[in-house]
């Protein structure tokens, strides 16, 4: 069985600890290894909880374009950021890259909301807003873990 990520991380920071911080002489240096061993921390805490986030959010970002396209009507845009993010198997990156591309037509969409919309206008908007509370929820989640307060 090969190490996975978090296994590889705790490796790298057990060198750090063991090996590099008892060589060192100054109280700065020692005070980097230590804050980047905080870092570490975070990663590995960080690395257990994006994945499932972004996941969730592709899936809110679908259904908000695809809500979307119903309410406001064919945008090309739209039709390209749904169809980059239909792979089933993807990294983090790729993940984040695809949810990327969904984001930046999110304020466009909000503008593009009529004031005086019916019904279906003010569900979208209502759907909008929810995703942008749900997201800031999920920003909050990836910079508490591990200990490390931005």
């Amino acid at each position: 069985m090969q190490p996975g990520a978090t296994e590889l991380l705790n490796g790298i920071k057990n060198i750090i600890f063991n090996i590099l911080l008892p060589e060192l002489q100054s109280e700065q240096a020692r005070g980097q290894v230590m804050y980047s061993s905080v870092l570490i921390d975070h990663l590995i805490a960080r690395w257990e909880i994006e994945g499932p986030l972004l996941l969730e959010e592709r899936a809110e970002l679908r259904a908000l374009l695809t809500q979307a396209l119903a309410v406001l009507g064919d945008d090309a845009r739209i039709h390209e950021a749904l169809a980059a993010a239909t792979d089933t198997v993807a990294g983090p990156r790729v993940l984040d890259a695809a949810n990327e591309r969904m984001r930046t037509l999110v304020p466009a969409l909000a503008r593009a909301l009529p004031s005086d919309g019916d019904a279906r206008v003010k569900e979208l908007d209502a759907t909008i807003r929810a995703y942008i509370r749900n997201q800031h929820q999920r920003d909050q989640q990836l910079v508490a873990v591990g200990g490390l307060a931005w």
